[in-house]
């Protein structure tokens, strides 16, 4: 007989806190005398937590078969491994580095615990969000409905279309005061535009009344929407028509800061006493502020009026929820939790809202379904780019594996995977090459420390701001061969992106063939003139767009069935249906294999290849829902 080890948990590696997990492992008795088994859980690393001694249910064909039930009375990942006795030697039963399967070794040998278990809160989001596509609007570069005029004193108006400022200003300080005037009634009026797109969820950013930064990432008046965005009544009509049209409004909203011209920071300033005061830190004559920038001072988030503030009884999410359909929360790493449970809940009391918070790394459990439903999901945007500009698949299945494997189900299924936005060079510029940093998970940050604009001068580090952007300008068109072999590995990685877990999120023009470095860059006004669109890019979107319509994702399982230097091919399965994925990123003509199960193709999607034969053009995909 040969040697047989078998571990057997619940398809998904997920529990809810105080709810039961059953382990199972059966080995053979061809080992030895085997007794004293045990399953051993740790947390973060540190000695197991939790030992259970595993009960011997039966033994067939020479095969022992042991179970234990385990209850978690903490939120968060855990890993385990089994402890046994055989004749007489303690030994363990972990995973092998060659082969990802269960291995008996000496107990001390360093090997991997078994696959990671997430012990969740068990909560629910809006069902219209799961097999969603999204679609991010920066909203002052989106469309200026009306063509309206600029209200307010002190902005710097552009005619549409202009190049952004990027220069210092008088005073020698870079600035966020160029207003194009891009409002909601614009975006209500290209509605119609984004339903060709297949588009579920318009995400759009913040609107809350900004005196001198365009972006409105540091508010005035959190409480009011700035008038060159426009009004309640129009963000009322737009969360209505949208609605009609089977689409959803999420508004981004910046809650860890506001504006040094906030009203409310200007008294607490001024004054010691002001019942504002505990709002903010104040210290050393100064206050904080976010990143150091002065003009962003952070809020006190102990401060009990901060608290009403953003979402009490009359605060300012229970002002917005009524008119949107969920919010997604700016620097949501940097706020506390109970924070985000109190926006969380508050929203919540108008209907079930999703609640995006922005994320770069992996969001720690305990948020999870308590503050936050899902992540900005940066990590699948990193593991996409790379492997599409770099190559190396194998790379890209962990990192997929490692946040898929570390996330509850509902966030998996809702968490908002983007190739660009506004916080990162265009999708595009990044796929030329043109400039990107292949010593670097995040391919795009081309200005992190160790650039070739860090330099020593007097013996500091000093960062070259004017070169950089003199740069960021300079290349900011591309050949006409840079942008054909962008767009080639383009349309590769929003297979990816569509059909791997998760809402896909296009950030506006990209499907266009909108390029650009960083901010300002990135955040050109979109041309509506169609003449200077790419049409075909266009189409691809839409086409894409209308077969995942076609897939109903949610609660799906996922593989990698292949990963090498620059073909990954995957399938997702859940009880609905199921959908096999295989990309090429390189030059290569490269056939594949197809499940048995899938060559009934009776859906199938192409790009680049031959479905009757198999195989990838480079730069090709294919993919079949059954």
């Amino acid at each position: 007989m040969s040697e047989i080890i078998r571990v057997m948990t619940s398809p998904k590696q997920e529990v809810e806190v105080g709810k039961t997990f059953r382990v199972m492992l059966e080995i053979s008795n061809t080992f030895g005398w085997i007794q004293n088994v045990q399953v051993l859980f740790n947390q973060y690393g540190e000695g197991p937590s939790i030992v259970k001694q595993m009960i011997r249910k039966e033994e067939n064909d020479g095969i022992g078969k042991y179970y234990a039930d385990v209850q978690f009375d903490r939120l968060g990942n855990y890993f385990f491994f089994f402890s046994l006795e055989i004749n007489g030697e303690t030994k363990a039963i972990k995973i092998s580095r060659k082969t990802n399967e269960p291995e008996l070794m000496y107990a001390w040998d360093e090997a991997p615990y078994w696959r990671e278990l997430v012990i969740g809160q068990g909560f629910e989001v809006p069902e219209w969000s799961k097999d969603a596509i999204a679609y991010q609007i920066f909203v002052d570069r989106f469309c200026n409905g009306g063509n309206k005029q600029g209200k307010r004193q002190g902005r710097n108006y552009r005619a549409w279309g202009e190049f952004p400022n990027w220069h210092r200003d008088s005073s020698g300080h870079f600035h966020n005061n160029d207003f194009f005037c891009g409002n909601i009634e614009g975006i209500c009026e290209h509605l119609d535009y984004l339903k060709s797109l297949s588009v579920d969820i318009v995400y759009i950013s913040p609107i809350n009344e900004s005196l001198y930064r365009y972006e409105r990432y540091a508010s005035t008046n959190h409480m009011e929407i700035d008038p060159d965005a426009g009004t309640f009544e129009d963000l009322d009509k737009l969360h209505k028509k949208a609605n009609e049209m089977g689409m959803h409004i999420i508004l981004d909203i910046a809650f860890n800061h506001c504006s040094s011209d906030n009203p409310i920071f200007k008294e607490a300033w001024r004054n010691p006493n002001s019942k504002y005061r505990d709002w903010f830190y104040f210290e050393n004559g100064g206050y904080r502020s976010w990143y150091g920038f002065p003009d962003m001072p952070i809020f006190n988030p102990n401060s009990k009026g901060y608290q009403d503030y953003v979402y009490g009884e009359n605060g300012v999410v229970a002002k917005f929820a009524p008119y949107v359909d969920g919010f997604r929360l700016d620097l949501a790493s940097e706020l506390q939790p109970f924070v985000l449970e109190g926006i969380r809940n508050r929203a919540n009391q108008f209907g079930k809202h999703l609640i995006l918070g922005e994320y770069w790394h992996k969001v720690p459990i305990e948020v999870l379904g308590k503050g936050l439903d899902c992540p900005t999901n940066y990590l699948f945007t990193a593991a996409i780019l790379r492997f599409v500009a770099c190559g190396k698949g194998d790379t890209f299945a962990s990192k997929i594996y490692e946040v898929l494997e570390s996330y509850p189900q509902n966030t998996i299924d809702t968490m908002f995977n983007s190739l660009d936005t506004h916080d990162m060079m265009r999708a595009i510029t990044i796929l030329s090459k043109r400039f990107i940093r292949e010593d670097r998970d995040r391919i795009w940050e081309i200005d992190e420390t160790g650039s070739r604009w860090h330099v020593i001068r007097n013996g500091r580090g000093e960062f070259l701001t004017d070169e950089f952007r003199q740069f960021e300008f300079d290349n900011d068109k591309l050949t006409s061969s840079e942008y054909d072999i962008a767009t080639k590995r383009l349309r590769v990685a929003v297979m990816l992106q569509y059909f791997l877990p998760g809402i896909p999120c296009t950030f506006y023009g990209t499907e266009v063939g909108m390029c650009g470095f960083k901010d300002p860059f990135n955040r050109k006004c979109f041309d509506w003139n169609e003449e200077h669109w790419d049409k075909e890019l266009l189409k691809y979107y839409q086409e894409i767009g209308k077969f995942r319509k076609q897939y109903q994702g949610a609660g799906s399982s996922f593989e990698v069935l292949q990963a090498d230097q620059d073909v990954v091919i995957f399938e997702r399965r859940n009880e609905t249906n199921s959908v096999f994925v295989a990309v090429n990123r390189g030059e290569q003509r490269r056939y594949f294999d197809v499940p048995q199960d899938f060559k009934q193709k009776a859906k199938t999607f192409t790009l680049n290849a031959n479905a009757d034969q198999n195989y990838l053009e480079p730069y090709g995909g294919m993919i079949i829902l059954k």
